[in-house]
């Protein structure tokens, strides 16, 4: 009896875990980590990311009825005007530049989305999407 207790509990344990991390902690799992990279792209209105970049990480954040993306990637400096001037909300956006750091505001986003802004400087590109 102890033992199907001890069983039900770590079952129940493990199920609770996966189900915080899966839908309120900012951790995105392997098998998430391509289509959040897409619909942040789409809710920006922004192109494919560039074929070569670094450091790409995937962050999310909110709970089930909000959600937001940040994505950060290095590249060089020319993939990265050629990402701009292939996406459709920011190859007409003028950045606020601040020293070094340019920041291109969307509002609103694509797909009903909130939208945020991309940030670029010294080759880390940052994309901050929100929906709600």
């Amino acid at each position: 009896m102890k033992t199907k207790i001890k069983i039900i509990g770590s079952l129940l344990f493990a199920f609770l875990l996966f189900a915080y991390l899966n839908f309120f902690s900012s951790f995105v799992f392997p098998w998430q980590k391509m289509e959040a990279i897409q619909t942040t792209l789409n809710w920006g209105g922004l192109a494919e990311l560039p074929k070569v970049t670094e450091n790409l990480t995937v962050e999310k954040d909110g709970g089930i009825f909000t959600r937001s993306f940040k994505i950060q990637f290095k590249a060089n400096q020319s993939e990265i005007n050629s990402w701009i001037s292939k996406s459709k909300r920011l190859k007409d956006n003028l950045p606020k530049v601040k020293g070094e750091r340019k920041i291109f505001d969307i509002y609103p986003g694509e797909k009903e989305s909130f939208g945020e802004n991309v940030t670029v400087e010294k080759g880390m590109v940052t994309i901050r999407m929100s929906w709600s």
